[in-house]
């Protein structure tokens, strides 16, 4: 809160300060005036605040004089001095010329003010020399340094200056001094003052020069006056080379000359300028030494001594390359494109080597205004874009971005969108994200759409340095689809590979399920034959599967990931180690699977194959398996077998009988195997169970019973049992039959069938048909006991 205290006292200070210097005065009706930035005019009379116009926000700087400062004068005087002003302002407003002053808004005249508006300025050369007199904030001032190239350019530009006004003008200055030389904001060094300055007449035409008796506020000094001006009343063009002389001392010794004042001691005067002609000034060796010789021939009290205007402009000092290629950028304008080009070409080479604020502010506003010029366009983008890397983000937004926004938009030249790309990276360093999505955004648009090639590779090699400054809601919806179309719509491989890698580096900017769904999704309709396209696809589902935060889940893998990439390993072209990358990234996502899928069911170490096959013989070799002579390699068993093999077999080695309490006790067997062995149970009515009781219980009398052990129960069979057929070990074929075909059940095991051998089957009959059963439907013989495979197959049909 105190903060915005202190802010709102100093803005209403500053308002009511303002208010009480322009009370009346007109041009407070056109112009909006701010802070005082600093002084000029002799005796600094005139106070410079910054402003701009009303209408059109137009920035300028007001030029104001205090009445309130010819106090100490009387009547006469300060009319006199108000006149000298009046004369000054209106001569400035006449002359039309690079090097003077230009005003916006002519002099308007109130009871307490006389003001005035011109061009935007940073402060009088006094004022930068380091005289802040009459300036109420210096911390302006104190931030700019000037360079030795300004400097050196700012006198050659004088030196045209004045050349204008004597040979275009017509006229004198008469009064040139740091006070009278304003620099503006681009650094320009402007001609001011001209309140006594002289029409060029016949040579020995006398001039009044009284106010060197009387001083009066704003007179001309002793000090920067030429002595033929002060002793003989003369006055030629030679004049203000004599104050130039003395101008170019003051700015590299930064100190006056020791002089009396001539309006009291005239004869002081003389003895001192004698002296500084024939020894020169104490400080000459502060002035560089190809300029030093002319500027202590400048000094000389014989006007003809002097060197002329032109033969200053041709010294060495002035044939630099740096001020010889700036002073030709201001008149290349009007040529013809030919010699532009030229010139713009050489203007890359060194406009590097030229201060930051020349070539921002000088050499920057010569090169948009070829704008207008397309083919001129690619040689001055290269300068403006060297110049906008040394730019700030500010000076960017300020000078430059206005400029470059039409030219993003242009299709032709192509070379327009070659430079922008090349430099790109310069243009991401200083345009706000805003502005970035503004402007730079549209133009790798229109270069994805672009047709040439060249455009296309280099746009996409630097699109992941652009999505660091977009939001990922434009990554989704403008960047990837303009990507992807480019990819399914390029013949070029080159291309495509670049869009890839693109799709691909986008990773780490983008949210997940954009990356699957977008992305990923995507790349099993991209063209692959060609090796390149496949690794660069392989690089784009690695990356998705393994950069933080993204991954590929198994579901995509399975489905659309993996066969995607099984056809690739064998298309041709493919080098080993390429093809070994595939294999390794096949595996990495089939390990991923596998992992998630048997944690899903239960299985922390997923059960390999050899284990689980010896589980399972482990688990089909059971007791009663064994007992019951069933094997567990062939499900078939003998039945699949024909007689001669059954016969050829070793002969099994008799069973121990034990003791059957019940037939439940067999307990059927589940093998493991992928037939379907549960046969459905043979449905048997009651008078068929009555009959096979009937059956069971004369086998039962006509037996031996002496044989059997007298406590062992008669386990009675159910009527009908639908048991699974078993696959039979070796030695359960000759349970069946022996070498004849005939059946010889050994009596100690179950001693269940007949003596008279009527009924061989026993109790399996419900389940398998009898020979005689069996051949009245594969004509087979009724004698034999043996079932072939047509009897086995047609059974299990049923």
């Amino acid at each position: 809160m105190d903060a915005i205290n202190k802010i709102y006292s100093s803005v209403s200070q500053t308002v009511s300060t303002l208010s009480a210097v322009f009370l009346g005065n007109p041009l407070t009706k056109d112009y909006d005036i701010a802070e005082h930035i600093g002084s000029a005019g002799t005796e600094f009379v005139w106070k410079i605040y910054t402003g701009s116009k009303r209408s059109t926000k137009e920035p300028a700087s007001i030029f104001v004089f205090d009445k309130k400062q010819l106090e100490p004068f009387t009547k006469d005087e300060r009319e006199e001095i108000c006149e000298n002003i009046r004369r000054g302002v209106v001569q400035l407003t006449k002359i039309r010329h690079p090097q003077v002053l230009t005003v916006q808004h002519a002099m308007e005249e109130s009871r307490d003010t006389i003001a005035f508006a011109t061009e935007p300025v940073v402060a009088s050369l006094a004022n930068l020399l380091g005289n802040t007199t009459n300036v109420s904030n210096t911390g302006l001032l104190s931030d700019y340094k000037l360079s030795e190239f300004d400097t050196k350019f700012g006198i050659f530009e004088l030196v045209k200056g004045i050349q204008f006004l004597h040979d275009e003008a017509q006229l004198v200055h008469r009064h040139l001094c740091t006070e009278n030389i304003i620099v503006n904001r681009q650094g320009v060094w402007k001609l001011f003052g001209f309140g006594y300055c002289w029409s060029k007449r016949a040579p020995g035409t006398p001039v009044a020069n009284h106010y060197f008796k009387s001083r009066l506020l704003g007179n001309p000094a002793s000090k920067w006056t030429a002595p033929e001006l002060i002793l003989e009343n003369s006055c030629n063009d030679s004049t203000d080379i004599y104050s130039l002389g003395i101008l170019i001392y003051t700015i590299y010794s930064r100190d006056n000359i020791p002089s009396p004042d001539a309006s009291s001691d005239l004869y002081g005067y003389k003895q001192s300028v004698t002296k500084l002609s024939n020894q020169g000034p104490p400080k000459l060796t502060a002035i560089p030494e190809t300029l030093r010789s002319e500027v202590k021939k400048m000094l000389s009290v014989n006007p003809q001594a002097r060197p002329t205007l032109q033969s200053l402009i041709q010294i060495s000092y002035f044939c630099d390359n740096y001020v010889q290629c700036l002073d030709n950028l201001e008149t290349l304008f009007p040529k013809d494109n030919l010699e532009k080009s030229e010139f713009y070409k050489r203007l890359a080479h060194i406009i590097g080597d030229f201060p930051h604020r020349v070539r921002l502010y000088r050499i920057l506003p010569l090169l948009v205004k070829e704008f207008v010029n397309c083919s001129m366009i690619p040689f001055v983008l290269t300068n403006i874009l060297t110049i906008t890397a040394s730019c700030t983000r500010a000076e960017y937004m300020q000078h430059i971005s206005s400029h470059l926004r039409p030219v993003m938009l242009l299709d032709e030249p192509v070379q327009i969108m070659l430079i922008f790309f090349q430099n790109l990276e310069v243009l991401l360093k200083v345009c706000p994200s805003e502005e970035i999505r503004v402007s730079v955004l549209p133009l790798v648009y229109k270069a994805l759409e672009s047709k040439a090639q060249q455009i296309q590779e280099l746009c996409l090699s630097i699109i992941p340095s652009v999505v660091v400054h977009l939001d990922k809601s434009t990554i989704k919806s403008g960047l990837v689809p303009r990507i992807k179309t480019l990819c399914s719509g390029t013949n070029l491989v080159s291309v495509r590979v670049k869009c890839l890698l693109c799709l691909g580096q986008l990773a780490t900017k983008i949210d997940k399920w954009v990356m699957i769904d977008d992305i990923v999704s995507y790349l099993p309709s991209v063209n692959c034959r060609e090796p390149a396209v496949i690794m660069a696809i392989v690089g784009v589902y690695k990356v998705s599967f393994s950069t933080d935060g993204l991954g590929i889940p198994k579901d995509v893998l399975a489905c659309k990931v993996l066969p995607h990439l099984f056809p690739m390993t064998i298309v041709n072209g493919l080098s080993l180690q390429q093809f070994n990358a595939i294999i390794a990234l096949i595996k990495e996502f089939t390990r991923k699977i596998e992992e998630e899928q048997g944690d899903k069911l239960g299985s922390k170490t997923p059960m390999s194959s050899s284990a689980s096959s010896s589980s399972l013989q482990d688990k089909q070799s059971t007791p009663q398996q064994s007992e019951l002579g069933f094997g567990s390699s062939d499900f078939y068993g003998d039945f699949m077998q024909s007689p001669t093999t059954a016969t050829s077999k070793a002969a099994p080695q008799p069973v121990q009988q034990r003791p059957i309490s019940s037939p439940m006790q067999l307990k059927p067997l589940q093998p493991q195997t992928t037939l379907n062995w549960n046969v459905p149970p043979v449905a048997t009515t009651a008078k068929e169970n009555s009959i096979k009781y009937n059956l069971f219980t004369q086998q039962q009398n006509s037996s031996t019973m002496q044989n059997r052990t007298k406590d062992t129960p008669l386990a009675l069979p159910p009527p009908a049992i639908a048991m699974p057929m078993m696959s039979p070990a070796p030695m359960s074929s000759n349970m069946w039959t022996n070498s004849n075909g005939s059946s010889s059940l050994p009596t100690k095991k179950l001693e269940l069938t007949s003596t008279t051998n009527n009924n061989p089957y026993g109790q399996l009959q419900p389940l398998i048909p009898t020979p005689s059963q069996a051949g009245k439907m594969s004509a087979k013989s009724s004698t034999s006991p043996m079932l072939s495979k047509e009897d086995i197959m047609e059974f299990l049909q049923k």
